[in-house]
């Protein structure tokens, strides 16, 4: 497994946070398997759900599926943020799995970026929209006409009343 390049302060890793519930599946090196679900993720590591935390300083082989394809990589589990929640990093992961990483959060960003353009477009429809002045100049000439034709057809009734 190739290591990671590392990270550099300045330059913060794209962080993806999942909508839907990730399985995700750690095994550590004495064989015990520990289940969770991800949270957030990047190419750095992400944050798990845990029904308990791992001791910070583990290293164990983290396993899950994202959009990208499957994911397998070495991470180090870092302090707990609560009883559930444990963010880690990865210290080793394949070109491969890295690449599907990648392809998996860029994934995520792309349908933020649809979701976005959608709520825009429906905000905008449901915007009341003050009327135009094309559209104030036909109401205007269209209820001149409407005028027009009446007096035309009341003048109309009258000359033939009068021919009888």
């Amino acid at each position: 497994m190739a290591t990671l390049p590392p990270v550099l302060a300045s330059q913060r890793a794209t962080r993806v946070h999942l909508p839907n519930s990730t399985p995700a599946v750690l095994r550590c090196p004495d064989g015990n398997r520990v289940a969770g679900n991800l949270l957030v993720i990047s190419i750095a590591g992400g944050m798990l759900r845990l029904s308990q935390p791992l001791d910070p300083n583990t290293r164990a082989s983290l396993m899950f599926l994202c959009d990208g394809g499957p994911v397998l990589g070495k991470a180090e589990m870092l302090s707990p943020l609560s009883r559930t929640q444990q963010a880690f990093r990865f210290v080793a992961l394949d070109q491969k799995y890295q690449r599907n990483l990648q392809l998996g959060i860029q994934s995520h960003l792309n349908q933020s970026s649809d979701q976005d353009r959608w709520i825009a477009k429906y905000r905008s429809a449901i915007i009341p929209r003050a009327p135009s002045q094309s559209g104030t100049l036909k109401i205007v000439f269209g209820s001149v006409a409407f005028g027009i034709l009446v007096l035309i057809s009341v003048a109309c009734f009258f000359h033939f009343q009068l021919l009888k």
